[in-house]
């Protein structure tokens, strides 16, 4: 009777594991999540929100970009990541193919290569590419527990949404009269980076991707 005792109290215990262990796992998005604060960047520094002012100039459809952003993009890292890039994509226009946008953002480019060389002299301040925020939502949307066929919850209209005002937001508040306010934003998060994760600070350096 001790015996069948002990055998039956131990197949219940291995049942409770059991049905406990879906309810512990780690989601993919929460995996992600872990990843990236054990590998930060400068951006993850910076503020998770953009000030209230400047978020009620928007105009709504890109407000509406900036609220997914907040609730899509923090998935699987924080908000910061994306609001503090040096990523900056020429503000062409949408209406447009993919094909054609990149070919009038490509111009774009070579346009400010010669009207702002300095954009170009300090990486880790500005990266300014065609096409760099597309590439780049669209890795997000792929990554597990994002996008809705990777188990998370964003859409690809809403990713579209993100996309769009990532792209305005970076002609606003990344050059022209803010440039300088920039530039200055951007060495202050690789300082702190520097300061507080020397390894990874020369990891990135040594990449070039500051």
């Amino acid at each position: 009777m001790r015996v069948s005792k002990y055998i039956a109290v131990l197949a219940g215990l291995g049942l409770a594991a059991l049905a406990w262990t879906p309810a512990m796992a780690k989601s993919a998005a929460e995996l992600e999540k872990e990843k990236a604060l054990a590998n930060p960047y400068p951006n993850d520094f910076g503020p998770d929100h953009l000030p209230a002012d400047y978020v009620a100039s928007l105009p709504p459809n890109m407000k509406k970009g900036y609220e997914l952003l907040l609730t899509r993009c923090s998935q699987c890292h924080t908000s910061a990541r994306p609001l503090n890039s040096r990523f900056v994509e020429p503000n062409v226009g949408f209406a447009m193919a993919p094909a054609a946008r990149d070919q009038k953002e490509a111009a774009e480019v070579a346009k400010l290569k010669a009207s702002h060389p300095e954009y170009f002299k300090e990486k880790g301040v500005w990266q300014i590419e065609a096409g760099v925020w597309a590439r780049y939502v669209k890795r997000m949307l792929n990554k597990p527990g994002c996008g809705v066929a990777q188990g998370g919850h964003m859409t690809p209209p809403e990713a579209k949404q993100i996309y769009e005002f990532l792209v305005f937001d970076g002609s606003q508040r990344k050059l022209g009269a803010n440039a300088a306010k920039w530039k200055a934003h951007r060495e202050e998060l690789i300082n702190e980076l520097k300061a507080k994760k020397p390894s990874r600070y020369k990891e990135l350096a040594e990449d070039n991707d500051l």
